[in-house]
């Protein structure tokens, strides 16, 4: 099985990609990304695409979410053109250079960040449970 999760090194930081199990379509999707740095710092955000929003929303309209896909939110939320690797890491590259990073990111508390070998723990026992 594959993880559901992807670590690759960025310019002086690590990112961790929260994409779950199915393959990500890079035009409509969304990921959870921690970014760490060397000091141990760890903060998260959201990264949508505008198609994955426009997505939600319209499935919003049947569940009856946000008011019945009137709205969308959700914190710690960045939108990029195309959900690749290379879009998130430039992404990351220029909020850090424009110093614009913690105001779009969130730090992580430490007592609540998972490393990615937990969450390959958990995950497999979340899977032998189905």
């Amino acid at each position: 099985m594959d993880k559901p999760y992807t670590t690759i090194q960025c310019n002086g930081y690590q990112l961790t990609i929260y994409h779950g199990i199915d393959p990500l379509d890079p035009d409509n999707d969304n990921v959870d990304v921690h970014v760490t740095f060397p000091n141990g710092d760890s903060f998260s955000a959201v990264f949508f695409t505008l198609q994955n929003i426009a997505t939600l929303m319209k499935g919003y309209e049947k569940t009856g979410e946000g008011a019945n896909g009137l709205y969308f939110w959700t914190s710690d939320m960045l939108i990029v053109q195309k959900l690749t690797e290379q879009a998130i890491c430039e992404t990351v590259d220029s909020l850090l250079a424009d110093g614009e990073f913690e105001s779009v990111f969130s730090k992580n508390e430490a007592s609540t960040i998972i490393s990615p070998e937990d969450g390959d723990r958990l995950f497999k026992r979340f899977n032998e449970s189905l």
